[in-house]
């Protein structure tokens, strides 16, 4: 069993079990890479059952013990560590070509045709990701969700903030957990199951976006991932509500382009599964915002000129 056949077995069975066994599959899940660096007796410990659980948990799976368990997450491990190592350094690759590119003498208008050309087929791969059950069950986990939360850092944040921005237009309860306070977690506190997170998270990762996914799904909330690779850590949380969102171009640091798209798109369709109640939500606050001259070229409420009497 591979390392992503590990995992995918590891949730199928998770809703079957119960007690010390269940405890250890979500620990697995949560933490793998305190799967490859500890002991069996210390992992134990770690997720609070006995040594025997995690050898009768890999038997549940097929596997003749607890070893042939483990490997499935020293692989990921090892993988992502390759993967850590490729971003460390992709932003001075990144700029090194781009340098490149502008120095073949062919113009800015040529190199223009090349940035939107690497940007469309940016949006092909992230296209390609997609599939019909997990868009219409995304759209409806936002839809019906008492609570929707959004967290992002760094270049992903751009997609977390219009994702979050459209949801409040067409329904209450959305969050962004932005940390200009210094305290995103806060808003997790009252973190229901019914809820979900949405994180948009880019290689090497976040550690702050990490653990409020974290966080939200210890408190039994469904997490939503957008990421630019299959590697990335939330994956094992995220389940099938996972979608791929390509970086690479010829944009620096690194292009959000399709994690934007991703985002307009699952706006669009959350609207969609609203229906009237968004659509009514919707009319209101846009008058409201004409109402108070927010914008330009919109007519808002025509106000008397107090006529002044000579003296």
């Amino acid at each position: 069993m591979n390392e992503a056949e590990t995992f995918k077995a590891l949730r199928g069975l998770l809703a079957e079990l119960t007690g010390p066994m269940a405890e250890a599959a979500r620990y697995l899940l949560a933490h793998p890479e305190d799967v490859a660096v500890h002991s069996m007796r210390s992992l134990a410990r770690r997720a609070e059952v006995p040594p025997v659980t995690l050898v009768r948990l890999a038997q549940r799976l097929g596997l003749p013990g607890y070893g042939e368990l483990r490997q499935g997450f020293v692989e990921r491990v090892l993988r992502n560590s390759a993967a850590a190592q490729m971003a460390a350094t992709r932003n001075t690759e990144s700029a090194r070509a781009i340098a490149a590119a502008a120095d073949a003498g062919t113009g800015a208008l040529a190199f223009a045709d090349g940035f939107f050309a690497a940007e469309h087929d940016l949006l092909r791969r992230a296209f390609a990701g997609l599939s019909e059950t997990t868009l219409d069950r995304a759209a409806t986990t936002l839809a019906m969700a008492p609570r929707v939360f959004v967290a992002a850092r760094r270049t992903p944040f751009p997609a977390a903030f219009t994702l979050a921005y459209a949801l409040r237009k067409a329904r209450p309860g959305v969050v962004l957990l932005d940390d200009a306070g210094g305290a995103p977690e806060g808003a997790l506190e009252d973190a229901v199951a019914e809820d979900v997170l949405v994180a948009f998270t880019f290689a090497p990762f976040s550690r702050i976006t990490d653990a409020l996914a974290r966080r939200a799904s210890d408190a039994g909330a469904q997490i939503i991932v957008v990421s630019d690779i299959e590697e990335a850590p939330l994956r094992d949380l995220a389940g099938d509500l996972f979608f791929l969102a390509p970086t690479l171009s010829r944009a620096f640091p690194e292009s959000a382009g399709g994690a934007l798209a991703l985002a307009n798109l699952l706006a669009a369709l959350t609207v969609s599964k609203l229906g009237e109640s968004a659509q009514q939500r919707i009319r209101m606050n846009e008058r409201r915002l004409v109402e108070t001259g927010e914008y330009l070229l919109a007519a808002g409420p025509v106000r008397k000129r107090r006529s002044v009497r000579p003296r």
